[in-house]
Protein backbone atom coordinates (compact mmCIF):
# COMPACT_ATOMS: atom_id res chain seq x y z
CA UNK A 1 0.00 0.00 0.00
CA UNK A 2 0.82 3.39 -0.28
CA UNK A 3 1.80 5.55 2.03
CA UNK A 4 -0.53 8.45 2.44
CA UNK A 5 0.89 12.09 2.24
CA UNK A 6 0.55 13.87 5.27
CA UNK A 7 -0.97 17.25 4.77
CA UNK A 8 0.67 19.81 7.43
CA UNK A 9 -1.53 22.86 8.37
CA UNK A 10 0.96 25.47 9.88
CA UNK A 11 -2.01 27.92 10.43
CA UNK A 12 -2.60 31.30 9.97
CA UNK A 13 0.42 33.51 11.70
CA UNK A 14 -1.24 35.57 14.07
CA UNK A 15 -0.07 39.63 13.56
CA UNK A 16 1.20 41.19 16.47
CA UNK A 17 -0.42 44.64 17.77
CA UNK A 18 1.46 47.61 17.52
CA UNK A 19 1.62 49.55 21.11
CA UNK A 20 -0.51 52.34 19.09
CA UNK A 21 -3.07 50.24 17.46
CA UNK A 22 -3.01 49.00 20.88
CA UNK A 23 -3.32 51.97 22.88
CA UNK A 24 -6.30 53.37 20.71
CA UNK A 25 -8.56 50.51 20.58
CA UNK A 26 -7.83 50.66 24.75
CA UNK A 27 -9.20 54.70 24.39
CA UNK A 28 -11.98 53.68 22.42
CA UNK A 29 -13.13 51.22 24.57
CA UNK A 30 -13.29 53.59 27.41
CA UNK A 31 -16.47 54.90 28.40
CA UNK A 32 -16.31 58.80 27.07
CA UNK A 33 -17.36 61.96 29.84
CA UNK A 34 -19.71 64.67 28.36
CA UNK A 35 -18.52 67.47 27.94
CA UNK A 36 -19.81 70.29 30.40
CA UNK A 37 -19.57 73.74 29.86
CA UNK A 38 -17.96 75.66 33.34
CA UNK A 39 -19.98 78.80 34.74
CA UNK A 40 -23.51 78.33 32.18
CA UNK A 41 -26.09 77.13 33.82
CA UNK A 42 -28.92 75.49 31.88
CA UNK A 43 -27.30 75.74 28.22
CA UNK A 44 -28.89 74.60 25.31
CA UNK A 45 -27.44 74.92 21.28
CA UNK A 46 -29.52 77.64 19.19
CA UNK A 47 -30.54 76.49 16.09
CA UNK A 48 -28.24 76.36 13.13
CA UNK A 49 -27.89 79.15 10.68
CA UNK A 50 -27.16 78.86 7.08
CA UNK A 51 -23.43 80.15 5.27
CA UNK A 52 -24.80 82.62 3.43
CA UNK A 53 -26.18 85.18 6.83
CA UNK A 54 -23.23 84.56 8.90
CA UNK A 55 -21.44 85.97 5.75
CA UNK A 56 -23.64 88.97 5.31
CA UNK A 57 -23.49 89.14 9.02
CA UNK A 58 -19.39 89.40 9.26
CA UNK A 59 -19.74 91.79 6.19
CA UNK A 60 -21.50 94.20 8.13
CA UNK A 61 -19.48 94.01 11.38
CA UNK A 62 -16.81 95.01 9.06
CA UNK A 63 -18.43 97.67 7.57
CA UNK A 64 -19.33 99.34 10.50
CA UNK A 65 -16.10 99.21 12.28
CA UNK A 66 -14.15 100.02 9.17
CA UNK A 67 -15.91 102.42 6.54
CA UNK A 68 -12.99 102.28 4.20
CA UNK A 69 -12.33 98.55 3.96
CA UNK A 70 -14.11 97.70 0.25
CA UNK A 71 -14.40 100.54 -1.18
CA UNK A 72 -12.41 100.85 -4.11
CA UNK A 73 -11.64 104.66 -4.71
CA UNK A 74 -11.43 105.74 -8.41
CA UNK A 75 -8.35 108.88 -8.93
CA UNK A 76 -9.84 110.75 -11.98
CA UNK A 77 -7.79 113.53 -13.52
CA UNK A 78 -8.47 115.70 -16.41
CA UNK A 79 -6.98 115.11 -19.45
CA UNK A 80 -3.59 116.59 -20.65
CA UNK A 81 -4.11 119.50 -22.64
CA UNK A 82 -1.41 119.88 -25.37
CA UNK A 83 -1.19 122.66 -27.86
CA UNK A 84 1.62 123.67 -30.74
CA UNK A 85 3.90 126.33 -29.55
CA UNK A 86 5.60 127.16 -33.26
CA UNK A 87 7.05 124.46 -35.20
CA UNK A 88 9.70 122.38 -32.35
CA UNK A 89 7.92 123.21 -29.23
CA UNK A 90 4.60 122.20 -27.25
CA UNK A 91 2.51 123.64 -24.55
CA UNK A 92 1.19 121.44 -21.52
CA UNK A 93 -1.87 123.75 -21.00
CA UNK A 94 -3.26 122.03 -17.48
CA UNK A 95 -0.01 121.42 -16.19
CA UNK A 96 -0.46 122.94 -12.89
CA UNK A 97 -4.02 122.58 -12.67
CA UNK A 98 -3.01 118.39 -12.53
CA UNK A 99 -0.44 118.86 -10.38
CA UNK A 100 -3.06 120.62 -7.85
CA UNK A 101 -4.85 117.99 -8.44
CA UNK A 102 -2.63 115.19 -7.30
CA UNK A 103 -1.20 116.83 -4.42
CA UNK A 104 2.12 117.20 -5.53
CA UNK A 105 4.70 120.17 -6.30
CA UNK A 106 5.28 121.36 -9.95
CA UNK A 107 9.22 121.88 -9.32
CA UNK A 108 8.87 117.76 -8.66
CA UNK A 109 6.34 116.63 -11.35
CA UNK A 110 8.22 119.07 -13.69
CA UNK A 111 11.85 117.37 -12.96
CA UNK A 112 10.23 114.31 -13.33
CA UNK A 113 8.45 114.57 -16.79
CA UNK A 114 11.64 116.54 -18.05
CA UNK A 115 13.92 113.33 -17.15
CA UNK A 116 11.58 110.71 -18.54
CA UNK A 117 11.17 112.73 -21.80
CA UNK A 118 14.84 113.46 -22.11
CA UNK A 119 14.29 116.75 -23.49
CA UNK A 120 14.05 120.79 -21.67
CA UNK A 121 11.35 122.64 -20.36
CA UNK A 122 10.10 125.68 -18.26
CA UNK A 123 6.92 126.60 -16.39
CA UNK A 124 5.72 129.54 -18.63
CA UNK A 125 5.73 132.75 -15.85
CA UNK A 126 9.10 132.12 -15.03
CA UNK A 127 12.40 134.51 -16.23
CA UNK A 128 12.82 131.55 -18.81
CA UNK A 129 9.55 131.67 -20.62
CA UNK A 130 9.44 135.43 -20.24
CA UNK A 131 12.47 136.09 -22.11
CA UNK A 132 11.20 133.67 -24.69
CA UNK A 133 7.29 135.11 -24.71
CA UNK A 134 6.11 131.83 -24.76
CA UNK A 135 2.72 130.32 -22.91
CA UNK A 136 0.84 131.75 -20.03
CA UNK A 137 1.31 131.50 -16.99
CA UNK A 138 1.18 127.76 -15.29
CA UNK A 139 1.84 125.77 -18.82
CA UNK A 140 4.54 123.65 -18.54
CA UNK A 141 6.77 124.57 -22.46
CA UNK A 142 8.27 121.30 -23.50
CA UNK A 143 10.63 121.28 -26.59
CA UNK A 144 9.52 118.65 -28.81
CA UNK A 145 6.39 117.23 -30.82
CA UNK A 146 4.41 115.28 -27.98
CA UNK A 147 1.17 114.60 -28.36
CA UNK A 148 -1.76 113.98 -25.34
CA UNK A 149 -1.43 110.19 -25.48
CA UNK A 150 2.72 110.68 -23.72
CA UNK A 151 1.53 113.07 -21.59
CA UNK A 152 -1.27 110.51 -20.20
CA UNK A 153 1.59 108.03 -20.12
CA UNK A 154 3.65 109.54 -18.06
CA UNK A 155 1.32 110.90 -15.41
CA UNK A 156 0.14 107.44 -15.15
CA UNK A 157 3.96 106.10 -14.59
CA UNK A 158 4.06 109.12 -12.04
CA UNK A 159 0.78 108.43 -9.86
CA UNK A 160 1.86 104.77 -9.56
CA UNK A 161 5.95 105.98 -8.07
CA UNK A 162 5.07 109.19 -5.94
CA UNK A 163 0.81 109.09 -5.92
CA UNK A 164 -0.47 105.86 -5.31
CA UNK A 165 -0.33 103.90 -1.59
CA UNK A 166 1.23 100.16 -2.04
CA UNK A 167 -0.90 99.09 0.56
CA UNK A 168 -4.64 100.24 0.06
CA UNK A 169 -3.91 101.58 -3.26
CA UNK A 170 -5.39 105.25 -1.99
CA UNK A 171 -4.34 108.56 -3.34
CA UNK A 172 -4.76 110.01 0.40
CA UNK A 173 -0.70 110.23 0.39
CA UNK A 174 1.97 112.96 1.25
CA UNK A 175 5.57 113.26 -0.12
CA UNK A 176 8.65 114.81 1.95
CA UNK A 177 11.89 113.84 2.05
CA UNK A 178 13.58 112.22 4.59
CA UNK A 179 16.28 114.81 6.37
CA UNK A 180 18.40 112.17 7.67
CA UNK A 181 18.61 109.63 4.54
CA UNK A 182 17.59 112.05 1.94
CA UNK A 183 15.04 110.16 0.53
CA UNK A 184 11.95 110.47 -1.07
CA UNK A 185 8.88 109.07 1.34
CA UNK A 186 5.05 108.27 0.13
CA UNK A 187 3.31 108.06 3.03
CA UNK A 188 -0.97 107.31 3.46
CA UNK A 189 -2.73 109.19 5.54
CA UNK A 190 -5.28 106.85 5.28
CA UNK A 191 -3.63 103.37 6.30
CA UNK A 192 -0.39 104.52 7.55
CA UNK A 193 1.82 102.82 5.61
CA UNK A 194 5.03 104.56 4.17
CA UNK A 195 7.47 103.39 1.91
CA UNK A 196 10.79 104.43 -0.53
CA UNK A 197 9.99 106.44 -3.31
CA UNK A 198 12.41 106.03 -6.34
CA UNK A 199 14.73 109.10 -7.28
CA UNK A 200 14.48 110.88 -10.26
CA UNK A 201 17.33 110.87 -12.76
CA UNK A 202 18.52 113.85 -14.19
CA UNK A 203 17.29 114.11 -17.85
CA UNK A 204 19.26 115.73 -21.14
CA UNK A 205 19.96 119.24 -20.61
CA UNK A 206 21.62 121.09 -23.70
CA UNK A 207 23.29 124.67 -23.15
CA UNK A 208 20.96 127.34 -24.39
CA UNK A 209 21.39 130.92 -24.81
CA UNK A 210 19.83 131.94 -21.87
CA UNK A 211 21.85 129.62 -19.92
CA UNK A 212 25.26 130.70 -21.94
CA UNK A 213 24.08 134.61 -21.16
CA UNK A 214 24.14 133.69 -17.68
CA UNK A 215 27.57 132.20 -17.46
CA UNK A 216 28.78 135.27 -19.29
CA UNK A 217 27.39 137.61 -16.67
CA UNK A 218 28.77 134.92 -13.52
CA UNK A 219 32.17 135.69 -14.94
Amino acid sequence: MAEEEQVFDFGTKKKKKSKDKKEKADKEDEPQEEVKLQGVDDWTPGPMKPYEDLLDRLYKIIEKHNPTVGNKERYILKPPQVVRVGSKKVAWVNFSEICSMMKRPVDHVQQFVLAEFGTEGAIAGTATARAEGQGQDGQLVLKGRYQPKHCESLLRKYIKEYVTCEMCKSAATTLRKDPSTRLTMVECSRCGASRTAASIKAGFHAVTRGDRKAAKQAK
